[in-house]
């Protein structure tokens, strides 16, 4: 009679899942970074928070540990005594960065290759949203020395209505194209 016995296996990740991985923590430290620069003096506690919520995401990028990253690295940045400085777009690509890495890290297993298709769609749509993010800050730093705030509540009221109806345009012409 044979007895088998179990093994012990470790599974590493490739080197694009390594890259990946590595860019969600360059993100991390890209945006407090930025944070510091602007003036946010955040504690080392805090920092630690942060980074080991990003190390965390890292190794499991499917666990929550990435919410709060990101909304560790929002706390940071709102520690900074001038909020609309420029190096807010700076955190921004890092808060981006760390995301779209984590998101497609998280598609499969650690050993699982990227599809490189997916990986540009992935990262255009990264790049529209740090493009929106930019607009938003551009947006904000005009209309701070508007004399009537009511004045920029209806502007961003009129900005936003302007993105939803050329949204509901672009799903309506794909819908339009699938079904043909």
């Amino acid at each position: 009679m044979s007895v088998t016995t179990p093994e012990r296996r470790r599974i590493y990740p490739g080197v694009d899942q390594l890259t990946l991985r590595t860019l969600v923590l360059l993100g991390a430290a890209a945006a407090i970074v930025a944070a510091q620069a602007a003036g946010a003096r955040p504690g080392p506690w805090e920092q630690g928070i942060v980074l080991g919520l990003a190390s965390i995401t890292a190794v499991r990028p499917d666990s929550i540990a990435g919410v709060g990253m990101l909304a560790g690295t929002a706390y940071v940045w709102a520690l900074a005594p001038e909020t609309l400085s420029p190096l807010v777009l700076v955190a921004a690509a890092g808060m981006v960065l760390a995301h779209v890495s984590a998101l497609i890290a998280a598609q499969g297993p650690a050993r699982m290759a990227l599809d490189g298709v997916q990986v540009r769609r992935w990262a255009a749509r990264g790049v529209l949203l740090w493009i929106a993010a930019a607009a938003v800050w551009g947006l904000s730093v005009v209309v701070v020395d508007l004399p009537q705030r009511r004045l920029a509540y209806a502007l961003g009221l009129i900005v936003l209505a302007v993105i939803a109806l050329a949204a509901t345009r672009m799903v309506g012409s794909r819908a339009e194209r699938a079904g043909e």
